[in-house]
């Protein structure tokens, strides 16, 4: 085997190849020492056995025609080729020509031998044509190997490494030894040689400038094996510019691809100058080349951020706004503003409305704009100060985030935008929009227990939104308006208000009344009412009965059927118009009474049966149906007083037509209740009473176990009940829970609150 051996302490250690059958290893010996003797030579002061022709780097244009020729000289009067010579001579080989030893590797790669050519007895040259634009190093080599094999490069050798030991060997070679035996592979001289281009056009040139403070431009230098340098220089429009090019500050073009200028920098950022005359010069071994751009200043400036943003004034319906922006106050060239907003009750909190507005009022300016902004008035402006109304608010009391950027008249495009500002804003109250809705038959009667002459009223409506409720302090005001036989007009509050609904104690049930729902907040009342007619117990027209619903679906799809009115009160024959299906949610603490969101919906009379769906969980809605008749005459009323028989509950009003306190004592109370019997109810095997004392009435939470007792007494043939609940606390608030039990698994529920002695029924 032949010993491969570097012989100079320069090359680098990667070049040993682990688990390689064979250990190659590329030595070059290249001796610096005084070479004053031979006009053969790789480089100034390198002692070596020879050099190429041309030397250095080779530099050809890709495509030109142009190939690679390389010739390989040797010395033969050098060392080590005489000590070849003389050891062939000893072994009585046959001496073969010294130029038959010489080889080309391209990288770690043996040039095939029909590119070399022999010339003479020491010189050898490498011709290839068309190669392809790339940049490699080209190695001359005289091989030791008798059989004239040469080596190969391990693949698995950097070869980069291998490049820089090569150009580190030639100029640095140190440590030969003349009487040293030679068996290794000789390094004669390397060229780089890049295929490539002349200097090619930059691509991606932008330039921008920071809020009117500096400039920056940058660009892609274009691939090119031979090595190009870019240098990128201007002039400004005017007799004392126009052939005055200005170069880069520093240095950056070349290193960097780009170039900086302020107002510290030479030469300085010239601020006044619309338009740029740049010129980007490339210059290698093949030519140069000069490529002029004219860039627009002014359309490439990108401002900061407006600072200093206030609200200065604010109506229900409007926010005038304030701001700075700094050094652009001094531009003089027109300035784009952008204002977006969006209030905390839009539908969709990522979109904003914008408004493009221009800081000169010019009825004929357009926006760059591509969405659906709208182009109003211009920007007041009073130095650095710039104000704004933005006007027709949708939403008073509202919250209302704003953001303001800007950009040049001149700009064009999302990317010249500045940064936005940005601000919070309320708007300020106002009454309400709106009163709650109501419908003709939203409203129930309760007949009073003690009094046949009088009657409960609860007249319901449905709530409006939280952003049309615009102040502070909002409440729903119920009232009615009595006018007596002496024309006197009474007016009156309800007695208990709550979120959908008003109770009205004690009214007569010979008087038809008109009931009236307002909203209200600290700024005042809205400016229209709802209206509810609840007629006279004559007039009120039959109830539907025994209202049920069949769920079909745990999504919401369900069934309400009903019995309709048998006979009418008027003594004229005259049909019901239609029915109103209410629904809205149940009441935690009292599951059968409503208290959310209510709605509606309008069935015909001839109907007694609906399929609806309702797109939430069925188990929190609680449904009523009221027969209404619009009828201009009936019975005397006229249109503005028709009649509706008023809600019916699917289970409360259905089953519990009438609880009341018998008597109450400091530690008793009694209760009585009148139950409405059908083939829904089912038999009455009996009741379960459970009480507690509560927080407070506003409260209605157990602060103790509930207490219950079972009682079996009850009056089966009229479907009536009573129990006397009794180990009470004097003056304490309780609740207290009737369930009645039927004989087809039915548990029919109802609570009410009393307050032992002292007081009297909270209901």
């Amino acid at each position: 085997m032949i010993r491969r051996q570097y012989k100079v302490g320069t090359f680098p250690n990667n070049l040993l190849i682990a688990g390689q059958k064979w250990l190659i290893l590329l030595s070059i010996i290249l001796i610096s020492l005084d070479f004053s003797n031979s006009s053969i030579t790789c480089g100034p002061g390198i002692y070596s056995p020879g050099g190429t022709t041309p030397s250095g780097d080779v530099n050809i244009e890709y495509n030109s025609g142009t190939p690679l020729e390389i010739t390989c000289n040797l010395n033969p009067n050098h060392e080590l080729l005489q000590k070849i010579l003389s050891d062939e001579t000893a072994d009585d080989s046959k001496s073969k020509l010294l130029s038959q030893k010489i080889m080309f590797y391209k990288n770690d790669e043996r040039v095939a031998k029909q590119y070399v050519s022999i010339i003479n007895s020491t010189a050898a040259q490498l011709r290839v044509s068309n190669l392809s634009a790339s940049s490699d190093v080209y190695t001359c080599m005289v091989c030791l190997d008798k059989n004239n094999h040469g080596i190969k490069l391990s693949k698995a050798a950097d070869i980069s490494s291998i490049n820089m030991a090569l150009r580190n060997s030639i100029m640095n070679t140190v440590g030969y030894r003349p009487n040293e035996s030679v068996d290794t592979d000789i390094g004669v001289c390397l060229n780089n040689v890049n295929v490539g281009y002349k200097p090619l056009n930059v691509t991606n040139f932008a330039c921008t400038s920071n809020n009117w403070e500096s400039l920056s431009c940058n660009w892609t230098k274009p691939e090119n094996p031979i090595k190009t340098a870019y240098k990128v220089y201007f002039r400004l429009a005017g007799r004392a510019f126009s052939r005055s090019f200005t170069a880069c500050p520093a240095d950056s073009d070349v290193r960097d691809n780009s170039c900086y200028w302020d107002f510290s920098t030479t030469p300085l950022y010239r601020q006044s100058y619309e338009y740029y005359y740049f010129t980007i010069t490339g210059e290698n071994a093949l030519g140069k080349s000069s490529m002029p751009i004219r860039f627009h200043h002014y359309a490439n400036i990108i401002p900061a951020r407006p600072t200093k943003i206030a609200a200065i004034d604010q109506t229900e319906s409007s926010v005038k706004l304030t701001w700075s922006i700094g050094t652009m106050s001094f531009y003089s060239h027109g300035i784009v503003y952008k204002i977006q907003y969006k209030s905390q009750w839009d539908s969709n909190p990522e979109q904003w409305h914008t408004i493009i507005v221009n800081d000169k009022c010019n009825p004929q300016s357009t926006s760059h704009e591509t969405d659906s902004a709208q182009n109003t008035d211009c920007v007041e402006h009073d130095g650095d100060h710039h104000y704004y109304d933005v006007t027709g608010l949708k939403y008073p009391f509202a919250r209302y985030d704003f953001r303001i950027s800007l950009r040049t008249a001149l700009a064009g495009g999302d990317d010249k935008w500045s940064a936005p500002g940005y601000i919070t804003v309320n708007t300020k109250p106002t009454i309400p929009k709106r009163p709650p809705q109501t419908d003709i038959g939203s409203f129930q009667c309760v007949p009073s227990p003690s009094d046949k002459s009088k009657r409960d009223v609860l007249v319901y409506w449905q709530t409006i939104e939280d952003n049309e409720k615009c102040g502070e302090s909002f409440e729903y005001i119920a009232y009615y308006v009595y006018k007596t036989e002496d024309e006197q007009t009474i007016t009156r509050r309800s007695d208990e208000t709550y979120k959908n609904y008003a109770k009205f104690n004690c009214l007569s049930t010979s008087i038809g009344y008109e009931f009236i729902v307002v909203s209200y907040n600290k700024e005042g009342f809205s400016t229209e009412c709802s209206k509810v007619y609840v007629p006279s117990e004559s007039d009120t027209l039959d109830k539907p009965t025994s209202l049920k619903k069949s769920v079909f679906d745990k999504q919401g799809i369900f069934e309400l059927s009903w019995k309709g009115a048998d006979v009418q009160k008027s003594s004229t024959p005259n049909p019901l118009d239609y029915y109103t299906l209410f629904w809205c949610e149940k009441d935690i603490v009292h599951p059968q009474q409503c208290n959310g969101y209510m709605n509606w919906m309008h069935v015909p009379i001839s109907v007694s049966r609906y399929n609806t769906t309702v797109f939430d969980n069925m188990e929190k809605y609680i449904f009523s149906i009221s027969a209404n008749s619009e009828n201009p005459s009936r019975n005397g009323l006229d249109n503005l007083k028709a009649s509706s028989s008023g809600m019916v509950w699917e289970s409360f009003d259905d089953n519990v037509k009438n609880v009341w306190v018998s008597v109450i004592g400091p530690t008793f109370a009694g209760l009585s209740w009148k139950v409405y019997c059908d083939d829904k109810t089912g038999l009455i095997i009996g009741y379960h009473v459970f009480h507690c004392p509560i927080i407070s009435i506003k409260n209605p939470l157990c602060k103790e176990p509930m207490v219950m007792k079972t009682v079996n007494e009850f009056h089966p043939d009229d479907c009536k009940g009573s129990i006397l609940v009794s180990n009470l606390k004097p003056y304490t608030e309780y609740l207290v829970v009737i369930a009645i039990v039927t004989d087809n698994d039915q548990t029919l529920n109802f609570d009410i609150t009393i307050k032992t002695l002292r007081g009297s029924i909270l209901k």
